[in-house]
């Protein structure tokens, strides 16, 4: 009787190659590697995943899927901000996932759920629709990125390090506060009081 195949194979390839990753980056993430550390061939790991471009596609997937998960409890965008940059922080091979298309991806208008998640956020705050919160969050996603970088690029003194992450969520802040500033509520003729920008 032929063998029967194993429905958790994929799984468990992701979960091996997800652990290489996270352990020493792009560099320990070869095909034979992920075979031997998810307990097959390389072959059987060929025909489920065609080449290691498509295995870090599936991986970048996982890594977002992490991201929304850390930020999910956020209730303030601000929440948001410092969570994302927690996350970065803990997890550099996943900051480095995300990150390096993540451009590319907001072109092509990809679905994206952590940043619809932090526009969300800002519209509950700011009001308006998420939408109309495009240009600020992509302003807090700079900010967000660019310190993540400064703690990743060298190995910086934990007091450095805190001022960093300081003043990045100081900024998100002074950001989100001076959009708020920008919405001020005018009566209209019917008496209804609706938001306007100065």
């Amino acid at each position: 009787m032929p063998r029967k195949a194993d429905a958790r194979l994929e799984s468990r390839i992701l979960d091996a190659a997800y652990r290489l990753w996270s352990k020493r980056g792009e560099q320990a993430l070869t095909m034979r590697a992920v075979a031997r550390a998810s307990h097959t061939t390389t072959p059987t790991l060929y025909e489920r995943i065609p080449n290691k471009g498509d295995l870090i596609s599936l991986l970048r997937r996982r890594a977002r899927r992490n991201l929304f998960s850390a930020i999910r409890p956020s209730r303030t965008p601000s929440q948001v901000c410092q969570r994302v940059l927690d996350f970065f922080t803990a997890y550099p091979n996943d900051f480095r996932l995300i990150s390096e298309d993540w451009a590319i991806a907001f072109a092509r208008k990809e679905h994206m759920p952590s940043f619809e998640f932090l526009q969300r956020r800002l519209a509950a705050q700011l009001g308006g629709n998420p939408d109309q919160h495009t240009p600020l969050a992509l302003a807090l996603v700079a900010l967000l990125h660019g310190t993540a970088t400064l703690l990743h690029s060298v190995d910086t003194h934990k007091r450095i390090s805190r001022d960093f992450r300081l003043a990045c969520i100081a900024a998100c802040e002074a950001l989100i506060h001076a959009a708020a500033g920008k919405r001020r509520p005018i009566n209209t003729r019917s008496g209804r009081t609706r938001m306007a920008t100065r």
